[in-house]
């Protein structure tokens, strides 16, 4: 009997010791995220036990682009570091030879970090030498935590003016939102695309989000707008009616992971934002599924509208007359004297009426930017091609000396570069001088709105296409590299990587005629 207690009590122990071995490794598949400030790498899996914690993600890129990572990269909680320990395929630092992106434009990877303790729910995924970050990466939960107001939740009676009048109607839409789960330490970059039919490219505004997640702008419209808001890389398509108000409540977290490409098929037709204000239905169904039966009704009726004559053959005409007009405007923020008298003899008064308020908002956020000495952010069109394209970069700063940076975000010289020279810039202040930056699509969008907080200029971001151009037409070999201009337009010095300060105000002084 005592043997049977005895053999009893050692199978408890063992099964005991099986169950703690098997509580110590636990699996999170597709663990969801808050947001993220990058597109090259996405988590597919976490393995944690007590001698590690294993990522299983997914790199993606060019092809042959070399698979590398900081050794300074992170899982972080509020009060701990989890350091990076091997990364398999992946170089850390570059101190071996890595493997490459293939033609598929995507590599399985598979990270080893320090064990994260139990009793830990979420941790932040970091990689700072690089610049990005996936916040809230869940360790307990399927997904993060939002609270939504319930009475965005509940059955609301529909508004009785749904679908705005088909037809031009210049005002501004209004739109007030919020971001459900934002913190102020998250880096969110928000913006709005959208076209208006009027000018030939997009129009592409920055959002600014408060610390508490709040979010207000005001755009002037023609007509009613499909736009698109740009939260960090995912998109939110909505419908905005010029004189109508809306208010938005982005799921942060809902909208994040229906971009991310290993979360998709989960998430992509949850509902990621709710509004209240104009047009509520076609936003609720473009924010579900991405396209709204109501919003399609709705442009047939439009097209019918415009498609008849004489209607038709007047607007043909009028944006045939305009055309040159609307370029000039984006490019100088201004209408002469010639543009003016253009405009007097179109015959929709709705279009003069449209340039004109574009106008004055450009030439405001000119002022704005200027006065604050903040980075101004250009657009060139992406049909601008060859010899035009320097050309047409400076051609609104005749009369001054133009100094041409041409760097990358990854770049830490051209960095390093842009702090030595601000002394020379702030000395220079007061100087017919102006400071235009280049750079092409190898520095992430996101990244470059990021360090334009920093800096101050003009900012370009080119088409590979532009950006090759310039490099091999002015022997842009490596960068920092530099064009000066002088104030009569022509090419005066080139260097490659930063001359030094002395040498620089030397030949902008001399570009400026002294």
């Amino acid at each position: 009997m005592a043997r049977y207690i005895w053999s009893v009590f050692l199978l408890c122990i063992l099964a005991a010791g099986m169950q703690a071995q098997t509580g110590r490794k636990r699996i999170v598949e597709h663990p969801g995220f808050v947001t993220a400030n990058t597109s090259e790498i996405e988590i597919k899996k976490i393995i944690l036990t007590d001698e590690h914690t294993q990522v299983d993600a997914v790199m993606y890129g060019r092809a042959g682009t070399p698979a590398v990572i900081s050794s300074k990269t992170c899982l972080r909680t509020e009060t701990q570091d989890f350091r990076l320990r091997e990364a398999g395929v992946v170089s850390i630092d570059g101190t071996t030879v890595p493997e490459l992106i293939p033609e598929t434009g995507h590599l399985n990877v598979v990270l080893s970090f320090a064990p994260v303790p139990v009793g830990v729910h979420e941790v932040d995924f970091v990689e700072p030498e690089a610049g990005w970050t996936i916040w809230g990466v869940q360790l307990s939960r399927k997904e993060p935590y939002v609270y939504v107001p319930t009475f965005l939740t509940t059955d609301r009676p529909k508004r009785s003016n749904e679908l705005p009048e088909p037809g031009f109607h210049v005002g501004k839409a209004i739109v007030n939102g919020y971001v459900l789960g934002y913190e102020a330490d998250m880096a969110l970059q928000m913006g709005l695309e959208y076209s208006d039919g009027i000018f030939a490219s997009p129009w592409k505004e920055e959002i600014h989000v408060h610390q508490d997640g709040l979010f207000h702008f005001e755009v002037d419209l023609i007509q009613p707008t499909l736009a698109s808001m740009k939260v960090n890389g995912a998109e939110l398509k909505v419908f905005l009616v010029p004189g109508e108000e809306l208010t938005v409540y982005v799921d942060l977290p809902l909208l994040s992971m229906s971009a991310a490409r290993v979360l998709k098929g989960h998430y992509g037709k949850r509902q990621k934002a709710w509004f209240d204000g104009a047009a509520e239905q076609i936003n609720t169904e473009l924010a579900t599924e991405g396209t709204s039966r109501a919003l399609k009704a709705y442009q047939a009726v439009d097209r019918n509208l415009w498609e008849r004559e004489p209607v038709a053959g007047m607007i043909k005409e009028d944006m045939r007359i305009v055309a040159p007009v609307c370029e000039r405007l984006r490019s100088t923020a201004r209408l002469d004297s010639d543009d003016r008298k253009i405009l007097k003899d179109i015959k929709i008064e709705e279009i003069r009426d449209y340039i004109l308020r574009k106008e004055a908002d450009l030439r405001m956020q000119v002022a704005r930017l200027e006065s604050m000495g903040g980075a101004v952010i250009a657009v060139l069109d992406e049909k601008v091609s060859g010899a035009d394209i320097l050309p047409q970069i400076i051609s609104s700063h005749k009369d001054h000396a133009v100094l041409v940076d041409f760097w990358a975000t990854w770049c830490g010289p051209c960095k390093k570069s842009m702090k030595a020279i601000l002394p020379l810039k702030k000395k220079l202040a007061d100087e017919d001088i102006v400071y235009v930056y280049l750079t092409g699509p190898s520095s992430p969008e996101n990244v470059w709105m990021s360090d334009l907080k920093e800096m101050t200029g003009v900012h370009y971001r080119l088409t590979d296409a532009q950006w090759k151009y310039l490099c091999s037409t002015y022997g842009v070999t490596a960068i920092p590299a530099y064009l000066i201009i002088s104030h009569d337009g022509k090419l005066q010095r080139r260097y490659v990587g930063f001359p030094g300060n002395d040498e620089l105000e030397k030949e902008l002084r001399r570009a400026m005629g002294e």
